[in-house]
């Protein structure tokens, strides 16, 4: 599955950028639409900017987020900070504790005392030791 790589630090943020590029795209676009006085954009009877905010609300699971859900690998990670984990990564699992969660890596130091740095974008699954 392909992955998009928007800007911002939650997917909410994210899901925002991608509207305003849409929201960008149609402005710019000569197709055939329907805009209304609310300022809703319909092809063919279907609403654009609501379609899309139901498909990225089903993507990340709303737009504000179920708080009993993480809603990002880093959240998981901050949720497990001085905690010893499994991180599984397309390379090998690394078994450690967390001791730091930074923007774009997470810093463990595992058993044999040996600090590892991973890319949070590498990261498949976090699960405890």
């Amino acid at each position: 599955m392909a992955r998009l790589r928007l800007p911002g630090d939650t997917p909410a943020e994210r899901a925002q950028q991608l509207i305003d590029a849409v929201q960008q795209g149609v402005a710019n676009s000569n197709a055939n639409l329907n805009v209304n006085a609310a300022g809703s954009i319909s092809v063919g009877g279907t609403n654009i900017f609501q379609s899309l905010e139901n498909l990225l609300a089903n993507l990340i699971g709303g737009l504000g987020g179920n708080p009993a859900e993480p809603a990002s690998i880093r959240q998981v990670l901050l949720n497990n900070l001085n905690q010893n984990v499994v991180i599984s990564t397309a390379f090998e699992p690394v078994t450690g504790t967390i001791i730091a969660v930074e923007r774009d890596y997470v810093v463990v130091v595992e058993t044999t005392s040996n600090v590892v740095l991973i890319p949070i974008a590498q990261i498949e699954a976090v699960t405890p030791a």
